[in-house]
């Protein structure tokens, strides 16, 4: 059996010629984990891709989380690398959204923010945030190819990120 599941996501992989897949994550299997070197990225939009094996119909438990971090914006926005003085208060933001998808068939999203108001500078611009999805759903067997999108909404860059997904069957 094994070697059969190793040879349909082998195949499965060889014949996605259309989209990046990153992997094949099995239902009931163990957790599969990516980095950002797995996604597709568009500006501070990443998007990855994973083949799903073993939905038969049966209700299914998704459990998606990611640590993500990277640069904060400032506002008012100035040109400064490490720090930046302002006579008033400085509006510190980063802000990043997680939405997962399965076929098409919407699992769940979070949002998470390190904000802050300072009165006068932002020493250190860096930032993480952890983010989760975790849903219990039927998806009437149609649940082939997992989407997670991670969107720097409010962000300067992203410079990582590291994600875990585990889909299992409820017991």
């Amino acid at each position: 059996m094994n070697l059969y599941k190793s040879v349909f996501a082998a195949s499965l992989l060889l014949t996605s010629t259309s989209l990046l897949a990153a992997g094949v994550v099995y239902v009931s299997g163990s957790k599969y984990t990516m980095n950002k070197a797995d996604f597709l990225q568009s500006g501070n939009n990443y998007t990855a891709y994973l083949q799903v094996d073993g939905d038969t119909g049966q209700q299914l438990i998704f459990d998606v989380d990611a640590r993500v971090a990277g640069l904060g914006k400032e506002s008012p926005e100035k040109d400064c690398n490490t720090s930046c003085h302002y006579k008033g208060p400085v509006d510190f933001r980063y802000v990043v959204e997680m939405q997962v998808s399965c076929s098409g068939i919407a699992i769940g999203s979070e949002m998470d923010n390190r904000n802050e108001l300072n009165d006068t500078w932002v020493d250190d611009r860096s930032r993480e945030v952890k983010l989760l999805v975790d849903n219990t759903l039927t998806t009437g067997g149609n649940c082939q190819q997992l989407q997670v999108d991670v969107k720097g909404v409010d962000v300067d860059t992203i410079e990582t990120i590291e994600l875990d997904v585990l889909v299992g069957e409820v017991f």
